[in-house]
């Protein structure tokens, strides 16, 4: 985990760090954030996260509708569902949409897309939260994006073993010394 001096959430890891920031926001708000480098155009990239097809391959149970107004379902399943609507796109730049988790405040979820060289950076973030369930997201945004690698690659995100108990216990750490 990249951590840096003043703690701030909003400090994105160095590109080749797979793991995300949570914390404080520089306006003292809960956050999560995420930054990866993909090895694929920004308009691959744009295309796995808003198309049905590709959705369903490394994200199974999620929808996004890539138009401002449309749905945003995180159905996992026995774990629970987020919904929410979407609030803005610039196609192959950017998608915010809302995240409505049961007993929860709503929050917002932002994925921007920039080119980078021969690839992309796609930076995740999710805010405001409270800290008990960022860290729940945080682990649940970790393995979702791996997913996104493995299948932006050509693998099968299916094949996939998280170890989601290791991610909660990393995320953890870095919340308690965030707070």
């Amino acid at each position: 985990m990249t951590k840096n001096s003043d703690s701030q959430a909003d400090q994105a890891p160095a590109l080749d760090d797979r793991r995300g920031t949570l914390g404080l926001g520089p306006d003292g708000e809960w956050q999560i954030r995420f930054e990866r480098r993909l090895a694929h155009s920004p308009e691959r990239v744009w295309a796995a996260l808003t198309e049905p097809g590709q959705q369903a391959r490394w994200l199974p149970g999620v929808t996004i509708e890539p138009e401002v107004g449309g749905s945003a379902v995180f159905d996992f399943g026995d774990e629970g569902r987020a919904a929410g609507e979407v609030t803005e796109v610039e196609p192959r730049r950017h998608l915010v949409h809302t995240w409505i988790w049961p007993g929860e405040p709503v929050s917002t979820v932002r994925w921007e897309i920039f080119s980078d060289g021969d690839g992309t950076v796609l930076t995740l973030l999710q805010r405001p939260l409270r800290p008990e369930p960022a860290v729940s997201f945080c682990t649940g945004w970790h393995a979702m994006l791996d997913s996104l690698d493995v299948h932006l690659d050509g693998g099968n995100p299916s094949d996939l073993e998280p170890d989601y108990g290791l991610l909660f216990d990393i995320y953890s750490k870095v919340a308690t010394e965030s707070s």
